[in-house]
């Protein structure tokens, strides 16, 4: 029923609410928290898609694969594949690929079956499950789908990036590949390198007082550029 959401639970744990862990959530005694992928019958069709439960929220919405959407069947049986090898996650809805997740927050954790929405409706609802199985030896990377990978690790690409033609603008190390606009080297005193973070801080207005902006070495054009950002809440910036 497009009223009722469900969704199955890996690589999941429980805290209370003094844990020390990742969760974020700890209103609720005993939470669980990890990875699910996604049981959606709501015009949204997110099912198959990978939400982190009390903690970041959506990894992989199917946003990133719209192909995916129709997938599955309301009101029939479907078949789940969820397969996780190291940081590698990936899910399937009735042989259809639809999430490719690179994270490794959690690798390792139990797994639950949930119902967490039945609407408002007073009648009898139900969620089944059956031919519940799992592989834990002689595991083997299925093959490439060539869908769209999200990576939550810092400055590192997956092998399925690579195979699509991805690479490193940025090594994470180095100013190698960038150098300051209308200059021949890095504004080094202005910009720095810190864990896997490139960064610039002013007390000024004024770009000049930055050092300047960066720019790459190299020129582009056809191209899909994807990085990740925070700035201050009065801070301005742009790509």
């Amino acid at each position: 029923m497009s009223d009722m959401n469900s969704g199955i639970q890996f690589r999941s744990e429980i805290a209370d609410a003094n844990d020390k862990c990742t969760v974020t959530d700890k209103s609720t005694p005993e939470r669980v928290h990890g990875y699910q992928m996604e049981v959606d019958p709501s015009k949204r069709a997110w099912s198959g898609g990978i939400f982190d439960e009390a903690r970041r929220g959506w990894m992989y919405s199917l946003e990133n694969n719209p192909s995916a959407k129709t997938a599955f069947k309301p009101t029939d049986w479907n078949h789940y594949r969820i397969e996780c090898i190291g940081s590698s996650i990936r899910t399937w809805v009735n042989g259809v690929p639809c999430a490719h997740l690179i994270d490794d927050m959690t690798l390792k954790g139990f797994i639950a079956l949930q119902v967490h929405g039945i609407g408002n409706s007073k009648d009898i609802k139900e969620i089944r499950w059956k031919n519940i199985r799992i592989q834990t030896e002689n595991l083997k990377a299925s093959p490439s789908n060539n869908i769209f990978v999200v990576n939550t690790l810092p400055n590192k690409l997956s092998e399925e990036e690579v195979r699509q033609g991805y690479k490193l603008l940025w090594d994470g190390k180095t100013s190698a590949g960038w150098s300051g606009a209308y200059k021949d080297s890095f504004p080094e005193q202005v910009w720095k390198i810190n864990d896997g973070v490139l960064s610039v801080e002013s007390s000024s207005g004024a770009e000049s007082a930055n050092g300047g902006d960066i720019v790459s070495t190299e020129e582009y054009g056809a191209f899909d550029l994807q990085f990740e950002f925070k700035i201050t809440d009065t801070a301005n910036s742009g790509s």
